[in-house]
C-alpha cells in the first residue's frame, strides 16, 4: 500500500513538473517550506509576545522606521547602522588624582559647554570610530552593558557613572550622555540633546528653541548648520568616547575584581542609522524581516490545515450523502443549505471580537478562527462530491462488487473515494489562498489574534497609515508574499485540474 502510494505520488509529481505553472507553484511552495523551517529553527518560542512588546528590548535598541540596508546599493542616501560588539577598553586605571581624568579623557574637558569630569575611582575608557559618507543622518547612539559577576560580588555596593562624548569631523566635541546608577542596574544608555543643546545654539548662533533642539538632536549631532534655520549632514569620521567610572568602593578592589575575572562588564556600542536589516524596521523599531519570517509557518499552518479539514469533511460527508441517500442524504443536504445562507465574514468578525474580548491570544485564538473557517466552508465540497458519488454509485462495477458481497466500507474506500482524490487535491490547493486571505482580512479589520502574521503586519501599517504610507518596506513585502503564496497554490490547482481533465490539455 505504501509503495503504491509512493509510486502514485511520484507519478503526480512528474505530471506537475511537465507544466510551467506546476513548476512555478512547486518552486514557490518549496521556498515557503524552507523559510518556515528556518523560522521555526531560528526565532525564539516567545516571539509573538516579544513582537507585541514594542517598548521592550530588543526593539528599543533598533532604529525606528529604518529602510533595508541594501537600498544604499540602489543609490538611496542612508546612514548605516553599525554594531561595535564587545568593545575593549583602551584605558583601565585606578585614578587617585581627580585631575588625571582630564588627561586620560581630554574629551571630558573639550566638550562643548561641559564641566570637566573629576573623581577618584576606577575608570575604563572605550572609543570607536564611525564613518558617515552619505547625505543622511544617523538616528542615535546606543550603549549596551552586560554585567557579569561571581556570587560573592555585591554589585549593589558599586556605583557607576557613565559619560558619553561625540567627537565630530570638524573637531567639535559634544557631551551626548550621562548616567549614574548602581552597577546591578546598569543596562543601556542613549544619546540625548540636553547636555549640549543650549551651548550648540550659542556656538552656531542658531534661531532655535530648546524644544526644537529636542526634535533635531540627531541632526545637530551629525550635521552642520548652513544657515540659522537649516542643516546638512557632516560627512567624515566620528569618534564615540565612553567613560565608565566605578565609585563607592576602594578603586583598587574594583581593579582586583576585574583582574581576577570575578567582575566583567561587556560593552556594545551601536550607532543607529537610517537603514537596518534585510527588510528595515517599522515605527516601533521592530525588525520586519523577523516578523515576516514568522509569518511563513503561520501561513502554511492556516492554509494547509484549514483546507485539509474542509476537504476531508466535505469528501466524507459528500460520499456518505451520495452513497446512502434517503434520510441521511436529506439531513446532510439541509445542513449544507443552512451553511450556504450563513454570511461567513460577519460570523468570523463576531467570533474574533469575542475571542479578543475574552483575552485569548496566540495559537488558541488562531485555532478558534481556523475552526470557524472550517465549520462554515465544507458545504461546497460536500455538494460536488455527493454528485460525483451518485454518478459512480450507478456504475456497473459497483453493482458487481455489491453482488459479490463487498462491504460498504470496501466499496466506498476502494472504488469511490480513490476516484474523488484528484478533485479533492484540486479543491485543497485552491482553498489554501482563501484561508490565508481570510486571516489577513480579519487582521486588517482590526481583529488582533496576537500572532505576527503578514496580515497583522499590514494591519499595523494601516493603523499607522500617516507614518507608514511613505514606508514601502512596511507594506510591500507582506502584501507581495500574500500574493505569491496565493499564486503558488492557484498555479498548482490549475495544473492538477489540467491533469485530471484531458479536455483542458493543450495539444
Amino acid at each position: 500500500m505504501v509503495s503504491q502510494l509512493a509510486r502514485s505520488l511520484r507519478g503526480w509529481l512528474r505530471e506537475i513538473l511537465s507544466y510551467n505553472m506546476g513548476r512555478a507553484g512547486l518552486v514557490i511552495l518549496v521556498f515557503m517550506v524552507i523559510a518556515s523551517a528556518y523560522s521555526l529553527a531560528t526565532l525564539p518560542g516567545d516571539f509573538p509576545a516579544m513582537w507585541k512588546s514594542i517598548s521592550s528590548p530588543p526593539w528599543i535598541y533598533n532604529p525606528k522606521g529604518a529602510q533595508p540596508f541594501w537600498v544604499k546599493y540602489l543609490g538611496v542616501q542612508v546612514a548605516d547602522t553599525v554594531d561595535y560588539k564587545g568593545v575593549k577598553a583602551q584605558v583601565e586605571r585606578v585614578v587617585l588624582d581627580p585631575r588625571e581624568v582630564r588627561r586620560l579623557v581630554p574629551e571630558s574637558e573639550r566638550a562643548l559647554g561641559a564641566r570637566p569630569v573629576e573623581f577618584i575611582g576606577y575608570i575604563q575608557v572605550y572609543r570607536v570610530t564611525y564613518t558617515l559618507d552619505r547625505d543622511s543622518y544617523p538616528q542615535d547612539i546606543l550603549v549596551l552593558f552586560n554585567v557579569r559577576s561571581s556570587p560573592d560580588v555585591n554589585l549593589s555596593r558599586i556605583r557607576v557613572q557613565a559619560f558619553m562624548y561625540l567627537t565630530r569631523p570638524d573637531g567639535l566635541v559634544l557631551k551626548v550622555g550621562e548616567i549614574s546608577t548602581r552597577l546591578d542596574s546598569l543596562s543601556y544608555m542613549k544619546a540625548t540633546h540636553e547636555y549640549f543643546a543650549l551651548q550648540y545654539i550659542e556656538e552656531f548662533n542658531l534661531n532655535r528653541t530648546l524644544e526644537e533642539m529636542r526634535t533635531l538632536f540627531n541632526i545637530a549631532m551629525f550635521g552642520e548648520p548652513v544657515d540659522p534655520r537649516d542643516f546638512k549632514p557632516l560627512k567624515g569620521e566620528y569618534q564615540v568616547t565612553l567613560l565608565l567610572a566605578y565609585i563607592g568602593v576602594d578603586p583598587r578592589e574594583i581593579q582586583r575584581m576585574f583582574a581576577a575575572g570575578s567582575l566583567n562588564v561587556d560593552v556594545d556600542i551601536r550607532v543607529l542609522g537610517s537603514a537596518y536589516g534585510l527588510l528595515g524596521t517599522d515605527i516601533y523599531g521592530r525588525d520586519l524581516f523577523q516578523g515576516i519570517l514568522f509569518g511563513f509557518p503561520v501561513a502554511l499552518a492556516i492554509g494547509v490545515l484549514v483546507s485539509l479539514a474542509i476537504v476531508v469533511i466535505g469528501l466524507i460527508l459528500g460520499v456518505i450523502s451520495g452513497y446512502f441517500g434517503g434520510r441521511v442524504d436529506e439531513v446532510i443536504q439541509r445542513l449544507v443549505d443552512i451553511l450556504a445562507n450563513i454570511p461567513t465574514l460577519p460570523i468570523l468578525i463576531l467570533i474574533a471580537v469575542a475571542i479578543q474580548t475574552r483575552g485569548l491570544v496566540g495559537w488558541p485564538a488562531m485555532f478558534i478562527i481556523m475552526a470557524t473557517l472550517v465549520l462554515l466552508s465544507w458545504g461546497g465540497v460536500t455538494i460536488i462530491t455527493r454528485s460525483m458519488a451518485l454518478s459512480i454509485k450507478a456504475e456497473p462495477y459497483i453493482e458487481a462488487a455489491r453482488a459479490l458481497g463487498a462491504s460498504t466500507f470496501r466499496i466506498i474506500f476502494r472504488h469511490i473515494v480513490p476516484q474523488l482524490i484528484p478533485y479533492a487535491m484540486a479543491v485543497l490547493v485552491f482553498s489554501v489562498p482563501g484561508a490565508i486571505l481570510a486571516e489577513a482580512g480579519l487582521s486588517v479589520l482590526g481583529i488582533d489574534h496576537g500572532l505576527p502574521t503578514w496580515g497583522r503586519i499590514l494591519a499595523d501599517a494601516q493603523a499607522n497609515r500617516g507614518a507608514a504610507y511613505p514606508m514601502w518596506w512596511w507594506i510591500l513585502p507582506p502584501g507581495l508574499l500574500l500574493g505569491l503564496f496565493s499564486f503558488a497554490f492557484v498555479a498548482l490547482g490549475f495544473t492538477l485540474e489540467t491533469i485530471v481533465e484531458p479536455r483542458l490539455r493543450r495539444r
